[in-house]
């Protein structure tokens, strides 16, 4: 049984799909639980989505906090996930910034921007270099599921999804799949094809490469990393085994348990709403 935490975030959501995906648990008990981030609110959707798609069992005891389990369900974690909550609770509409929110074909990944860029729109100031700098950033993050997510071809379901929250301090957005992952990209290009999770995150945060060779293309991630880096902000960025998580103490790649795809977190700090950000 999946116990013990008070906090699904970042940081700690992994020790529920280790102990759920790795150590086989029944049954996952988050009934102490009394925050949820939206990065580990998107993996709990996906690690929903493949315990049955491997057609294991799963127990979920969701949390009793009625703020949270409200929250929740407002922001349409139930609905995505395919599960209802053990004690039924009415959501609070306005507790949800940006509810998780589909990313399929290329097609529609403006339509879902414009939808985050608008409920930014509605609550806090923002300058035009905002607008752009913060609508690029979204766009390529975004495209990255359709881009590289089937890369193999191989992936029936990339089930891409997004979801926002303020907080007293930030601006927190988070983008999951379960596509092929960075390292199934990386290694369709020759050169690359034993890479290993760990070292396709460093190569592709580092040197700005991707799965194409041609002058010009990959670098995105990369340069986006720079801009949330210049605004003081936090990123987090986890493919197969491999997570890359930094804030303004610092950061580095650990180890996680395997999932498929890419789940990607951005936290940016209100201030940055008051000036003219950086174009990235």
């Amino acid at each position: 049984m999946v116990t013990g935490a008070s906090r699904l975030t970042i940081e700690t959501i992994d020790d529920v799909v280790e102990r759920t995906l790795v150590s086989g648990t029944t049954s996952v008990d988050l009934r102490d639980v009394r925050f949820v981030d939206p990065y580990a609110l998107l993996l709990l959707v996906l690690l929903a989505l493949e315990v049955r798609e491997r057609g294991s069992s799963v127990r979920f005891d969701w949390p009793q906090t009625t703020a949270v389990r409200s929250w929740m369900r407002a922001m349409g974690f139930f609905a995505h996930a395919g599960a209802m909550p053990t004690s039924p609770a009415a959501a609070k509409i306005g507790a949800a910034f940006q509810p998780i929110a589909n990313i399929g074909d290329e097609a529609g990944v403006g339509r879902v921007v414009d939808g985050f860029y608008h409920r930014l729109a509605e609550r806090y100031p923002m300058t035009e270099s905002s607008r752009r700098t913060l609508t690029a950033i979204l766009i390529e993050l975004f495209q990255n599921i359709p881009h590289h997510g089937n890369a193999t071809g191989d992936v029936t379901d990339l089930h891409g999804i997004a979801a926002m929250q303020d907080y007293e301090d930030s601006i927190f957005v988070a983008i999951a799949d379960r596509g092929v992952g960075l390292r199934g990209s990386l290694a369709l290009r020759p050169g690359y094809e034993g890479i290993t999770d760990a070292a396709a995150v460093d190569t592709i945060l580092r040197d700005g490469i991707s799965r194409f060779s041609d002058v010009g293309r990959g670098g995105e991630l990369q340069r986006i990393v720079g801009v949330v880096r210049s605004w003081d902000g936090a990123f987090a960025l986890r493919s197969g085994s491999a997570l890359l998580s930094f804030d303004e103490r610092g950061g580095d790649v650990y180890d996680v348990p395997t999932f498929p795809g890419v789940q990607l977190a951005i936290r940016i700090p209100l201030r940055r709403f008051d000036t003219e950000m950086v174009d990235p």
